[in-house]
């Protein structure tokens, strides 16, 4: 009687198919086609997969699938033919590798330099276009203080000029100001005015009581 091994040969070499044209057509690497036609069980893995790969060559070569198993299990001992796990068959045929290369590398610098580039173009844009923030925290609208002076205090971009009443005020490395200011009748109207390097401004007004 026939086994797998040789009726998976014979059908190969009688179709004329090498074994470099199963193995890319089936995936599964040469030296494990060579071992199924050999009957070499010891260089297979386990069972499990030795049936998946014979009914996978058996479908390529057009073999009935029932057939090749009802031989194999004739064919195969499992306490004679101990499983082993091949090198060859963890790593697969398809596997690919992505390795690091010098002008890979080189790429990935200048695509970096290249998105930090537009990055600056693009946030200087909007400050072209665009008016600068402007946060006043002190004082609020409509508040109502017993003494003659108050302080201002606010944010806004950095290196943007800042005036309070029309006097310039001093801005921090953070865009931070802060401003003691004089009032001069019961009712005053504060006028807070960021304007960035391209002469876009923001404005926020605040009115204050001075408590009689």
């Amino acid at each position: 009687m026939r086994t797998v091994g040789q009726l998976l040969k014979e059908t190969r070499e009688a179709k004329l198919y090498s074994l470099e044209e199963v193995e890319k057509s089936t995936k599964i690497r040469k030296e494990l086609l060579k071992a199924l036609e050999e009957d070499d069980y010891d260089k297979l893995p386990p069972l499990t997969f030795i049936q998946g790969f014979v009914k996978n060559y058996g479908k390529f070569l057009g073999i009935d699938s029932e057939k090749l198993m009802a031989i194999l299990r004739r064919d195969f001992e499992a306490k004679k033919y101990p499983p082993v796990i091949l090198e060859s068959f963890s790593k697969p045929l398809s596997k690919a590798r992505i390795l690091i290369t010098p002008s890979r590398l080189i790429g990935l610098v200048v695509t970096v330099i290249i998105i930090g580039f537009f990055t600056y173009l693009w946030l200087e844009y909007r400050q072209f276009v665009g008016s600068p923030k402007l946060e006043v925290v002190s004082p609020t609208q409509g508040q109502t203080v017993e003494m003659t002076s108050l302080t201002v205090q606010g944010s806004t971009d950095p290196e943007t000029r800042v005036t309070v009443n029309e006097q310039e005020v001093g801005v921090d490395n953070n865009g931070n100001f802060k401003e003691e200011v004089k009032l001069s009748s019961s009712v005053n109207t504060i006028t807070i005015v960021s304007t960035s390097k391209f002469g876009q401004s923001s404005k926020i007004e605040r009115t204050v009581y001075i408590k009689k």
